[in-house]
């Protein structure tokens, strides 16, 4: 499948709608680029787990750490619950 679009004075791109259909996408869906080379790749982001390792980072949480900031957003989000 391939398709053409042309970029705005905006920086913009509209995705032609047969990608758009054949990936499900719509208003708001989020894309992460990338650049392997020569090529600029799109990838839909559909959920929080396809953005798993998008970020870099040089900061290595321990275990211990993980947990305590796990149990921080759980006790955030629902001590406003009630």
């Amino acid at each position: 499948m391939n398709g053409f679009s042309t970029i705005t004075q905006k920086g913009q791109v509209a995705i032609p709608k047969a990608i758009r259909n054949h990936f499900r996408l719509k208003a708001s869906d989020k894309i992460h680029f990338s650049v392997r080379g020569n090529t600029i790749i799109a990838k839909p982001i559909h959920s929080i787990d396809d953005m798993y390792g998008i970020i870099k980072t040089k900061k290595v949480l321990s275990k211990k750490e993980i947990k305590k900031a796990i149990r921080q957003a759980v006790v955030t989000k629902y001590a406003n619950r009630s």
